[in-house]
């Protein structure tokens, strides 16, 4: 390969380091940069506080965050989810409500979210709004809650991340956050393209600006 761009991989810092030292190389989405290869990321802490802003100002203060646990044991020190959550406790902070911070860890799936949405809402003291870090993940809680006869926006508001286009369906309306994926991409192969070219050696981390799409899966919570 005279080139790779690697999204948010699996496989441990150490070997991703190793082979960039041969091979131009680009990251996206892990937050931990490196002097051997390139880095695009997005603000996923500024997204988890778009999310967390805007379900405050509607009147939220019990809002739970759906994350995938991440882990350190590849090396890996700020994974998206690390650094989502984060954000998410930091803006939770910034508005008073570090009391009512509440992280359920599941896989970024469908399933996932389902469990992770029974647990969150099957209880008296539930969250009046839950915020997931993939749609796919939302889509799952959504699920949970028509299973245990709650209304999306009424009785719980939901969010997702990612802005994938199942997001924007009549029948859905997710609120999420865009990140600009197809900036993130073509940022990824024009950087690729300069090392292997030759026409830049040092290593650079690009950030994108993540912006929040307000539809109507959120609202008010029910007084």
């Amino acid at each position: 390969m005279d080139g790779l761009i690697l999204i948010a991989p699996g496989a441990s810092r150490t070997e991703i380091l190793s082979m960039a030292e041969t091979t131009p190389s680009v990251v996206i989405g892990h937050h931990d940069a490196s002097p051997v290869h390139d880095s695009v990321v997005d603000a996923d802490g500024a997204g988890a506080g778009l999310v967390v802003d805007h379900l405050a100002s509607l009147g939220h203060r019990k809002i739970a965050l759906v994350s995938a646990p991440g882990t350190r044991s590849s090396k890996w020190r700020h994974t998206p989810e690390i650094v989502l959550a984060s954000g998410y406790t930091e803006a939770m902070e910034h508005h008073g409500l570090s009391g009512e911070t509440l992280v359920s860890h599941a896989a970024y799936s469908d399933e996932g979210g389902y469990k992770a949405g029974l647990s969150l809402l099957s209880g008296a003291d539930r969250p009046t709004a839950v915020m997931a870090g993939a749609d796919v993940a939302a889509l799952g809680v959504w699920r949970a809650a028509h299973e245990l006869g709650l209304r999306v926006p009424e009785d719980v508001s939901i969010a997702g991340y990612n802005n994938t286009t199942v997001a924007d369906l009549a029948t859905v309306q997710l609120t999420s956050v865009d990140q600009a994926g197809h900036d993130m991409g073509a940022t990824a192969g024009r950087l690729l393209i300069e090392r292997v070219e030759g026409s830049r050696e040092h290593a650079v981390q690009t950030s994108m600006t993540p912006r929040l799409v307000v539809r109507s899966s959120t609202a008010p919570p029910a007084r």
